[in-house]
């Protein structure tokens, strides 16, 4: 039976290659799935890929994976009528020659590394256009991050996974893109609670435990974004909500949330004073 966390890591992979494979497919003809080390999630993975099948004409979706799951996944592709363009190559040993033998640099891979992956492995697939990753179990570092981030994936999330006897382990996702770091974000709230399992932001320096939810606790965003106020002087509505984005496990929805709430409480000054709460608004620290 899969841990708790594992099977939140599990379930969060499974939704955001929901969103993940049809933009990829529509903007790409040809795209890849990687893993390592071998899991659970491949066959889950192809039964993702299988319900687009529709999408797949003139497309190529790769799933390159480990040897001992590769007939598992064809298997899976011959229930959607093994469509054209949806493959799966095996590989033991490591990921980068499988990728080059696979054809998959120089399209979009989406990596899911649950462990710690070599730096070449990262910076490689970090590197190549279009590209996204997530790190789970030891390979979620705050190394890591930087790693991604400087071979070219400036969007990242890092959350940790908590579980009832408090054993916490990282998750990282990292991107190109602002809207699939936010649509990312709204999956990790959306999970399903496994276990007890609550998320905590690195950055939070009490701590916080936060219950999975649709609409969270925003007590360690307010934090966040006083101190935010008080080191970086005044912003406007949009800074908060990229900054959020950029620093926290919280989305753009949440920043305004919490700033609303900080205005009504009088902690933060609005210039405007008055009218609607706009991306312009400008806000201060109350006695700043």
């Amino acid at each position: 039976m899969p841990s708790a966390h594992a099977a939140v890591k599990h379930e969060l992979l499974v939704r955001y290659l929901d969103a993940w494979t049809p933009a990829a497919l529509h903007g790409h003809k040809r795209v890849t799935y990687v893993e390592d080390p071998p899991g659970e999630s491949a066959v889950a993975a192809a039964r993702v890929f299988g319900e687009f099948a529709d999408k797949m004409k003139g497309r190529a979706l790769t799933m390159v994976l480990a040897s001992s799951h590769a007939e598992a996944v064809r298997a899976v592709f011959e229930e959607y009528g093994s469509p054209t363009g949806l493959t799966a190559h095996p590989y033991d040993g490591p990921v980068l020659p499988a990728l080059r033998d696979a054809h998959a640099l120089g399209a979009p891979i989406f990596a899911w590394f649950d462990g710690p992956a070599p730096p070449d492995d990262l910076s490689t697939v970090a590197g190549n256009k279009g590209s996204e990753i997530m790190l789970g179990s030891g390979g979620a570092t705050a190394d890591a991050v930087r790693l991604v981030r400087s071979a070219g994936l400036s969007q990242t999330a890092r959350v940790d996974l908590v579980d009832k006897s408090r054993t916490a382990e990282s998750l990282v996702f990292a991107t190109v893109s602002e809207k699939a770091l936010d649509k990312f974000k709204d999956e990790l709230w959306a999970l399903d609670e496994y276990a007890g399992i609550r998320l905590r932001d690195p950055g939070d320096t009490e701590g916080t435990l936060l219950d999975i939810r649709v609409q969270p606790n925003l007590a360690p965003l307010r934090r966040a974004l006083t101190a935010r106020l008080k080191s970086s002087g005044p912003a406007t509505l949009a800074e908060l909500r990229v900054w959020t984005v950029h620093e926290t496990i919280f989305r753009q929805a949440d920043a305004t949330k919490a700033v609303q709430a900080m205005v009504a409480a009088g902690g933060v000054a609005r210039t405007p004073p008055g009218g609607r709460l706009s991306v312009d608004t400008v806000l201060t620290l109350s006695g700043a």
